[in-house]
């Protein structure tokens, strides 16, 4: 084969080498970001040096200590970075999974001795007809009063979740607090609210018709488990009072799911069976929601069963909640002689 050799001028080749050698300098240079300085056009031939040469600069360079930078007095030091505190309490899980466990809120209890209920005594409505009923009903709908009733209840139904109150009961117990041991005077003493049901008799009425007149242990159930309290409640009172006219027992059993309300209206044959037939008449049962119940009276745990001492003119006198101590039941059964005194010792 032929090869056909090609002459080049000097001042081509000059320049062809030390393109060919600047080349090998830069491509065997570590890669870097910043661009690189170059010389101004002035400068005739470029100044290289040997790759030995540049990787020992490198190393000693890279061994000098680096001098802070000099600051300027007029301008402002940087704020030091905030560190989060960790939290007093860390956050549980579920076994191995990334669920964080369900904390309970913080009980909205009453103090005990306070007075509780509400500040007037309840007028009942005049009875309407079923033509004043639906006008009442299209003005409750029209009015905004009422609209902002409901969407607060709503608002709290839907911040209220439904184990909250087992996880209260697990984390807190069933006992809110200690029932105090005097009675609430009667001029700072509330009134009972009105909570209209159905006995097991089959009589529709009202709380507080129930209470008129006698001095009333009225106990407030939402559940079955709650009658374990109430009863630690009304066995000694019952045994205290079994032959006084001015005293009785009421009690109000409570179901707000309309669920469960369907589920307890089926078995009320068997509630009717089990409840002797004088506490019958005394026995009220209510569907729907209490909330303002729950607020006047201190409600604060519906799986927690709660009693009140209620005189003659239905003002709140004296309260307690879950499994009653003796010196709790000592305390009812005192309290209870006293609003009543024309009792036969």
């Amino acid at each position: 084969m032929f090869v056909r050799k090609v002459s080049i001028p000097f001042a081509a080749r000059s320049v062809l080498q030390r393109t060919l050698h600047s080349n090998r300098v830069l491509y065997s240079q570590p890669y870097t970001s910043k661009p690189t300085e170059t010389k101004p056009a002035d400068s005739k031939v470029a100044e290289t040096k040997p790759v030995e040469s540049k990787l020992a600069e490198s190393k000693s360079a890279d061994s000098k200590p680096a001098q802070p930078a000099p600051v300027d007095p007029k301008t402002p030091s940087p704020e030091p970075k905030k560190t989060q505190e960790p939290d007093d309490e860390k956050i549980e899980y579920f076994g191995n999974t990334r669920f964080p466990k369900f904390r309970a809120k913080p009980r909205r209890t009453i103090t005990p001795g306070d007075a509780i209920g509400q500040a007037t005594p309840t007028v009942k409505p005049a009875p309407q007809t079923l033509k004043e009923q639906a006008q009442q009903k299209w003005r409750d709908i029209l009015s905004p009063e009422k609209n902002l009733e409901s969407r607060a209840r709503i608002i709290h139904d839907i911040g209220h979740s439904y184990f909250q109150d087992i996880v209260d009961l697990r984390d807190n117990g069933d006992k809110l607090f200690e029932a105090p041991k005097q009675l609430i005077r009667s001029s700072k003493a509330h009134y009972l609210p009105s909570v209209s049901g159905k006995t097991l008799a089959g009589q529709k009425t009202d709380v507080i018709d129930l209470c008129r007149g006698k001095t009333t242990l009225l106990t407030v159930n939402f559940n079955k488990f709650s009658e374990l309290h109430t009863n630690s409640f009304i066995d000694p009172f019952e045994a205290a009072f079994a032959d006084s006219e001015d005293a009785q027992v009421v009690r109000l059993n409570i179901e707000e799911n309309w669920a469960k309300a369907m589920v307890l209206q089926m078995c009320l044959p068997y509630l009717r069976r089990h409840t002797p037939k004088d506490r019958h008449a005394n026995y009220l049962i209510h569907y729907g929601d209490v909330e303002g119940l729950r607020k006047s009276m201190g409600i604060a745990n519906s799986l927690i069963g709660y009693v009140f001492l209620i005189d003659k003119e239905l003002r709140v006198r004296w309260y307690g909640n879950g499994l009653a101590v003796m010196s709790e039941a000592q305390s009812m059964v005192m309290l209870t002689q006293r609003l009543i005194p024309n009792k036969k010792k």
